[in-house]
């Protein structure tokens, strides 16, 4: 699920918008910023926080004040950042209870981007030994996990089309973030890995699946590409035998020896919350010139944290600015 989850929030303080005297401001979920209508809810009542990406049923009555806009993005109101909505508990029975799960009661369901045509190409039987990347985490909901002083590394999250390969079994296996795809080199994963020489790389290095962003002419970041260029930026390995992710040195050293690209790193060194703002500011990646998605940090040696739903310290931030991107104010 990542970091989509609608669910039963307690809200905790509400203070008054700076620039609107009919509006307010809470924080939900360790760090997501809500306006709200002044008076509609009181600290300390239960909620239900509706997120970005959300999409909310046309049908329901509780919506209809969105006008027809049913996908749930972030704004600037008066010039506040906010992130999602929240909504009234209804009666049920039986009753709701914090922190419960309610997209499905709802009928909101999370926006997933239409796959463009050239992105397709039909699934293989997965072999059982490419594991899907981990789900990560928002920062914002998980604001201590990371400990004070520790040492992270922060790369730039790119805005495209999660990938993994693998060569096993005397031949290279190549699959979107949910499937294996078979080998057609009209798709987008076969495609970049012709492009990108990973027969030959990987198989250098076999047992190593590499976890990466196809990027581009993918999505409405192009990161400086022509009319058809198509690239690959690594941002992480793992061992299929063990099932261990490498370390980020291991990895590091991997895609050296092979020659594979990797995401910008932005940072690494002690670990504060001041270093959020590297979720701000322009991609990395040269000749671009235009807004960074975010970022992705994690310890630089591997470390399991048993609150997390997927045990693994990574996590994410994404930009204002990337939400933002597309004009909403």
């Amino acid at each position: 699920m990542s970091e989509w989850h609608v669910q039963v929030v307690r809200l905790g303080k509400i203070e008054k918008h700076p620039n609107a005297d009919t509006l307010s401001i809470t924080e939900v979920l360790g760090g997501y910023p809500v306006i709200l209508r002044t008076g509609s809810f009181r600290e300390g009542d239960l909620a239900v926080y509706v997120p970005v990406e959300s999409i909310v049923p046309a049908d329901d009555s509780r919506w209809s004040f969105l006008d027809g806009h049913w996908r749930i993005r972030a704004k600037r109101l008066r010039g506040i950042f906010s992130m999602g909505l929240l909504t009234e508990v209804p009666h049920a029975d039986p009753p709701w209870d914090l922190g419960q799960e309610v997209h499905d009661l709802l009928r909101i369901t999370k926006y997933e981007p239409p796959e463009p045509l050239h992105m397709g190409g039909e699934n293989e039987k997965d072999p059982g030994f490419l594991p899907t990347y981990t789900d990560i985490e928002g920062l914002r909901r998980w604001p201590d996990v990371l400990r004070v002083g520790e040492e992270v590394v922060i790369t730039e999250k790119i805005h495209g089309a999660n990938g993994r390969w693998l060569w096993y079994w005397d031949r290279l296996w190549a699959g979107s973030h949910h499937g294996i795809k078979k080998r057609n080199e009209d798709n987008l994963w076969w495609k970049a890995a012709a492009r990108n020489g990973l027969q030959e790389k990987l198989r250098r290095q076999p047992g190593i699946a590499f976890y990466g962003e196809v990027f581009g002419q993918v999505q409405d970041l192009k990161y400086g590409a022509g009319k058809n260029d198509i690239f690959i930026a690594m941002f992480d390995a793992m061992d299929v035998v063990t099932r261990r992710y490498l370390d980020y040195d291991e990895f590091e050293v991997q895609c050296g020896i092979l020659g594979l690209d990797t995401v910008p790193l932005l940072y690494r060194g002690p670990w504060d919350g001041s270093l959020r703002a590297l979720a701000e500011g322009n991609t990395h990646r040269s000749h671009a010139g235009h807004v960074r998605e975010g970022f992705v940090v994690k310890p630089a040696a591997e470390r399991i944290d048993l609150s997390l739903p997927s045990s693994r310290v990574i996590l994410k931030l994404i930009g204002e600015g990337y939400h933002l991107r597309k004009g909403r104010c």
